[in-house]
């Protein structure tokens, strides 16, 4: 995953995923830092809203049969 702010950008990778107190936890690295997103459930719920779309739910399917190494 690539995260671009006005200043750089970050490769980010998750290494883990948990639930806690309601609240969805990604654990990984930013470059070489470490990192953590935190994401409640109201946030989830507009976060899977855009996910549920036509062209996402293609991108994810043809992703999940790909031919192409993973990163």
């Amino acid at each position: 995953m690539l995260v671009k702010t006005p200043a750089m950008k970050l490769g980010v990778e998750v290494r883990e995923s948990k639930t806690e107190d309601g609240r969805l936890i990604l654990s990984g690295v930013a470059n070489a830092m470490p990192c953590t997103v935190e994401i409640g459930g109201d946030e989830l719920v507009r976060l899977m809203g855009k996910f549920i779309r036509p062209a996402v739910m293609g991108l994810i399917i043809k992703s999940m049969f790909s031919s192409k190494p993973k990163d």
